[in-house]
Formats: structure tokens, C-alpha cells, sequence
């Protein structure tokens, strides 16, 4: 359900966290999953670190939904790494009436 980032889409995270950006794409988007693998992490721990569902919950809302990105697989381990991908917009149909 959800559309790759493109680089603008990672030069923007790294600008919202006021991170330098590197030239190389590979280098900029390692960059930027990082740094929001960071930020989910810590943030799960210091919600509720015996209510874990409950604070990945808040916490992807916090970090990805606000910003229309997806959340996807995560490790917190020893080494953080999460995948994140682009909302899509929902198309309504107009029903037509007689």
C-alpha cells in the first residue's frame, strides 16, 4: 500500500531534523532511516517499555503519519534499521445519481 521515497522525500527528513545531506543517494537515504530508526526507538523505550505494542502505536504515529510516510519492518536491536515508504491518497468515486 505504500510508493518508494524518492531523494527530495529524504532531503526533507534530514532537513526537518537539521542533519547535513550528503551527496551520494545511497549515503542519504541510509541516513535518513537511520536517523528515523533512532528517533522510533528511543521513542518506544520512553513511552511505555512494559507496554510495547501500545507505545509502537504512538510512536509510528508520531514519527510517520504526521509526516504521510509508512512505517514498515523495524529492529531496535543492536542495530536499528526500519523501512518507511510514502501514504497513498485514497481516490473517492462520485456515485452518480438519477
Amino acid at each position: 500500500m505504500s510508493m518508494a521515497l524518492n531523494k527530495s522525500d529524504y532531503i526533507k527528513i534530514l532537513q526537518y531534523y537539521k542533519m547535513a545531506v550528503p551527496k551520494s543517494f545511497s549515503e542519504l537515504k541510509k541516513k535518513a532511516e537511520s536517523m528515523l530508526a533512532l528517533k522510533l526507538c528511543r521513542c518506544i523505550k520512553k513511552v511505555s517499555p512494559t507496554n510495547e505494542p501500545k507505545a509502537i502505536g504512538v510512536c509510528t504515529e508520531s514519527i510517520f503519519n504526521r509526516k504521510k510516510l509508512t512505517r514498515g519492518a523495524f529492529t531496535c536491536k543492536q542495530k536499528k534499521r526500519v523501512q518507511i515508504g510514502k501514504m497513498r491518497r485514497k481516490r473517492t468515486l462520485k456515485k452518480s445519481t438519477r
